[in-house]
């Protein structure tokens, strides 16, 4: 595997990582969220999965993928708190 690709994997492992650590952080939180941040988790709760299943491709369009849905799943943490 050359530098940029194990840099790449790193780099998406690392955000799936974060991306992971918030989806557990706002499962918690949502219980005591009103209607709006619950329809919000349930349309973006499906594209976590698809995010992590394209994960296995090692590619920039995965490594954007992954960060937009990072910012995503911060901007909801930030509406619960």
């Amino acid at each position: 595997m050359s530098q940029s690709t194990t840099d790449l994997k790193n780099d998406i492992q690392k955000s799936l990582d974060h991306m992971r650590t918030l989806r557990d952080e706002i499962r918690v939180k949502i219980h005591l969220a009103g209607m709006d941040v619950k329809d919000e988790w349930n349309h973006l709760e499906p594209q976590l999965e698809q995010v992590e299943r394209a994960a296995s491709e090692f590619s920039e369009a995965t490594r954007h993928a992954v960060s937009e849905t990072v910012k995503r799943l911060t901007r909801l943490r930030s509406s619960l708190s």
